[in-house]
């Protein structure tokens, strides 16, 4: 998952001083407002899912404005942007991240790693609690407590992280790799040509 800095847009702060918005779908159902959130979200994420991070684009059929934690239990997040994220659709058959989650239980602070960005004493990044393995898996550090890696794998199978399609994805990221190393080129440079899967380069 990304670690991105939130910081909500100002064209967002004024439309929630002047429309008090409580209901996201209902309060915010904007065509224009909602565009503008899905641009400010796809650059703060550099055009990267914030769940698997494989690229996405800004077509509206291809990419989801997700609210982390769901909307239904959690109405007092409809309308933070620290709670919204852009996600892909998890493939044809919402296999895996925003989709996916969104069938499943809701979001549980003590089941799966907080990332959310609310409480930054309770606050988990999860480039600390994740690791890539060449094989194309993600995977909890094994440094973690053991609290700790019950929610990280909880997190992993919660999102479907390890998805048999972004497993290859990944593989094959890994095997590049190599190839450009080999060549003299650096990590940062790397990224640069691929740029998705941020947290993977991190990583290494």
């Amino acid at each position: 998952m990304l670690e991105i800095q939130k910081e909500e847009p100002d064209f967002f702060t004024i439309y929630k001083k002047k429309n008090k918005p409580h209901s996201y779908q209902d309060d915010c159902n904007d065509h224009r407002l909602r565009n503008d959130l899905r641009e400010s979200l796809l650059q703060e994420q550099k055009n990267q899912c914030f769940y698997c991070e494989k690229k996405i684009s800004n077509d509206t059929d291809k990419v989801h404005l997700d609210h982390l934690k769901q909307r239904d239990p959690f109405h007092e997040l409809e309308c933070n942007y620290a709670n919204m994220v852009l996600s892909c659709n998890g493939g044809a058959k919402e296999e895996y991240c925003g989709k996916y989650k969104d069938n499943q239980e809701s979001w549980n602070d003590d089941k799966f790693l907080r990332i959310l960005p609310l409480n930054p004493q309770l606050e988990e990044k999860s480039i600390d609690a994740l690791c890539y393995i060449s094989n194309g898996e993600i995977q909890p550090k094994k440094s973690l407590s053991p609290d700790s890696q019950k929610r990280a794998s909880n997190t992993i199978n919660y999102l479907n992280l390890n998805h048999k399609n972004l497993i290859e994805a990944r593989k094959n990221i890994f095997l590049q790799l190599e190839l450009y190393e080999t060549n003299g080129f650096q990590i940062d440079e790397i990224f640069t040509y691929f740029q998705e899967f941020e947290s993977l380069f991190k990583d290494i």
